[in-house]
């Protein structure tokens, strides 16, 4: 094979050995390879900047959830007070409809209420 030498004006011949080929066959799948692990790495880095990425989000969701959770048992704390109340409203309604019963009853033939039975709680 021969190249021309353009800085010089010379030629020289260059007879390439297959002895001569395989180290430069190595030294080309050598910087293959490096290209080849940059780019790996480059990949693993992306990948882990997301699943930090995707980590946070998922932390936002839970603390949205956590939020409403607590909102709820607050909900919840609140509706059992009120449920208590409502639980003396109908025990007090129970005893003033006991006592309008009791005072329908004791009406007498002439239509007076007896009010004898004065129990007010």
């Amino acid at each position: 094979m021969k190249f021309n030498n353009q800085f010089s004006g010379n030629e020289f011949q260059s007879n390439d050995s297959p002895q001569d080929i395989g180290p430069k066959i190595a030294f080309l799948g050598s910087v293959i390879t490096v290209i080849g692990d940059t780019l790996a790495v480059i990949g693993g880095a992306i990948a882990l900047e997301e699943s930090k990425i995707a980590d946070q989000q998922q932390q936002q969701e839970m603390a949205k959830l956590q939020s409403q959770i607590d909102d709820l048992q607050k909900q919840q704390s609140q509706n059992n007070g009120m449920s208590i109340d409502v639980e003396k409203f109908s025990d007090l309604l129970e005893r003033m409809l006991d006592r309008l019963e009791s005072a329908d009853k004791s009406k007498g033939a002439n239509g007076k209420i007896d009010h004898s039975d004065k129990n007010y709680n």
